[in-house]
């Protein structure tokens, strides 16, 4: 197994079912989160059903020419012939009997080629699914983080709104505006009334859907650590050096590539069992009834088994396994269009959330600046807007941040489809093809 998911699977060892009834930590931090993934999430777990059910094939196959041994007891009554020299009843036998392929002309050779080719690829599909889950593990994480900044702007927003519905009741009281002037600020109230109650059930429900990424649906976790991306700050390659590394390092490509030497080796397999089979043969019995001399204790022998007719079953079998095959390399053909297609519209995608970083931070420093001389105002008893300035602060930090997490999950799915899986997303690695042959070295 390659040693670039060996921290990985180290740490899914860690986080095992003895651990699992343990607390979250708080505050729970994004690296806490990527180590707590749990072997036992059904995502993991069918990977890993999927890889016994290949190891279970690769034992079968290996068998197929393994000595065969086998006890037959045959106890029977029998009503003997007038002429039999023998009048006795009982007829029981014992036969033990051994059977070793010596050569089966290339069936075995194939049916293990095609076993292990199937193991590497589900290895390989295993590591891709387990690092999508951490990448799915990391957007929830973002979700919780967005959903918190997303209720703070909308509580301000409201308790702004109910400030001015006071002001405007006690106006009202006093004749200075009119009716609808009053409603029409109520009705703006209960509009950021309802806004707020939403998106406070968000970060419920968020911190629920973390919970299950994360394998413990009964620990809702509850306050989260804001990660510090200094991964956003790579250098992006060109687009033709991340497509050379997706073709030669892909997880999901290489298990389709494997696949389809699988069904390959499959098919000779199934052209292979027209050739005959030689076999050596040996039995040992005893029997109670004897015939002067006619029944062998001991017999031992070789035997070729040429097969001549089989009603076209053999035709049938590998007209199957062709198909798989055609189907295989269709689905390598496919998974490449779209593997190209995701890798340059990841590319373009880092492109724009490098400039809409810039964007983000000029309008948190102006949203800054537009605080200060708000609160500034407000201080000296100045007509101001400092309950909306507040407002829009709240919406350049959520805007700033949702930026950050869009880019570093951006900078996370690249490495997933360049195969580059344990590219640290908190740490301003070197994005290159030097990092990855040394991850698969």
């Amino acid at each position: 197994m390659s040693r670039r998911i060996l921290p990985l699977l180290i740490a899914l060892c860690l986080s095992g079912p003895a651990g699992a009834d343990a607390p979250l930590p708080s505050p729970l931090t994004l690296e806490a989160a990527l180590a707590l993934a749990d072997p036992a999430h059904p995502r993991l777990a069918l990977a890993r059903a999927g890889l016994d059910t290949a190891l279970a094939e690769q034992r079968l196959a290996n068998s197929r020419t393994d000595l065969e041994l086998g006890l037959q007891l045959n106890p029977r009554w029998v009503e003997p012939n007038d002429l039999a020299p023998m009048q006795d009843h009982d007829d029981s036998r014992a036969i033990l009997h051994a059977r070793k392929t010596l050569h089966d002309f290339g069936r075995t050779r194939h049916h293990l080629a095609a076993a292990e080719s199937a193991v590497q690829s589900v290895t390989w599909e295993q590591d891709h699914v387990l690092a999508d889950h951490r990448l799915r593990i990391m957007q929830g994480f973002f979700e919780v983080l967005l959903a918190d900044l997303t209720y703070t702007r909308d509580n301000e927003a409201m308790a702004v709104t109910f400030v001015e519905l006071n002001r405007l009741r006690e106006r009202h009281g006093l004749g200075q505006v009119s009716d609808i002037t009053l409603m029409a600020q109520e009705s703006h109230y209960q509009t950021a009334r309802l806004q707020r109650l939403a998106s406070q059930q968000q970060t419920r429900i968020t911190r629920q859907r973390l919970a299950a990424l994360l394998g413990r649906p009964d620990q809702v976790p509850g306050r989260l650590r804001t990660p510090a991306l200094a991964g956003n700050d790579r250098e992006l390659p060109d687009v033709d050096t991340l497509w050379t590394l997706a073709r030669e390092h892909n997880p999901r490509r290489r298990s389709l590539q494997l696949a389809v030497e699988s069904a390959t080796a499959r098919v000779g397999a199934q052209r292979a069992e027209r050739r005959p089979t030689l076999s050596a043969e040996a039995q040992a019995a005893w029997w109670q009834r004897e015939f002067g001399g006619d029944r062998n204790p001991l017999a031992m022998g070789l035997v070729l088994d040429i097969p001549l007719y089989d009603g076209g079953r053999v035709d049938a079998r590998t007209a199957r396994e062709q198909a798989g095959l055609h189907e295989a390399r269709a689905r390598l053909r496919d998974f490449d269009l779209s593997l190209r297609q995701a890798v340059l519209e990841t590319w373009l995608e880092i492109q724009r959330l490098g400039i809409q970083r810039e964007q983000a931070r000029v309008q948190a420093d102006y949203r800054d600046l537009y605080l200060d001389r708000s609160r500034s105002l407000y201080e000296m008893e100045v007509a101001t807007d400092l309950g909306d300035a507040m407002t829009w602060q709240s919406e350049a930090m959520l805007f700033t941040a949702g930026t950050e997490f869009q880019l570093a999950l951006a900078w996370a799915r690249l490495a997933l489809l360049t195969g580059q899986t344990t590219a640290d997303p908190l740490a301003p690695e070197p994005f290159s093809p030097a990092a990855v042959g040394e991850e698969d070295s």
